[in-house]
């Protein structure tokens, strides 16, 4: 409740401390003449700093409140990326890349196109009918990863799920 408190003088205190600009009258043709840029620039810039503010003493006090509190938050576990060799299949970017065919005309030409050098697909094949559910489903999962970004997105494809055909595969 403190800290809602706290919020609302804020945001009031902001709101007065704000300069109120008075209107000019329309010009001839029925239009409000457009106010100096200037003036949007220093109510901008006197909102980020009065929000900068704000927000520092909110985050000194949820320190003081929440000492507390603070070792029970942990932070992320270390992860380490597994080894190529646990995967069933790793299919690289710049492998597809290297890919050429040679159309109807007799040209050479890249068979896929794009920026795929910077990301890899890894792929687990999993036969869930060992723990008894699901006999017939194929399951594949594992990670699109995109390296220069290091972000690694998880994915799951299930094929051959009744009542579904074979070629569709839903997650």
């Amino acid at each position: 409740m403190k800290f809602l408190t706290t919020g609302l003088l804020a945001t009031a205190a902001l709101a007065a401390a704000q300069e109120q600009q008075v209107l000019q009258a329309e010009d001839g043709m029925g239009r409000a003449p457009l106010p100096d840029s200037s003036i949007f620039d220093e109510t901008l810039q006197k909102f980020q700093s009065s929000l900068e503010d704000g927000i520092s003493h909110f985050w000194s006090e949820m320190k003081t409140n929440f000492k507390d509190y603070l070792p029970l938050i942990s932070l992320p576990k270390k992860h380490t990326r597994r080894p190529d060799s646990e995967w069933d299949h790793v299919v690289r970017g710049a492998d597809i890349e290297s890919v050429w065919v040679q159309g109807a005309d007799g040209e050479k030409r890249r068979e896929i196109d794009g920026k795929l050098h910077n990301y890899d697909l890894r792929v687990k094949a999993v036969d869930p009918s060992k723990l008894g559910v699901d006999p017939g489903v194929k399951q594949y999962s594992g990670y699109l990863d995109d390296n220069d970004a290091d972000k690694h997105l998880f994915y799951c494809e299930y094929l051959g799920c009744p009542g579904f055909p074979v070629y569709e595969s839903h997650c």
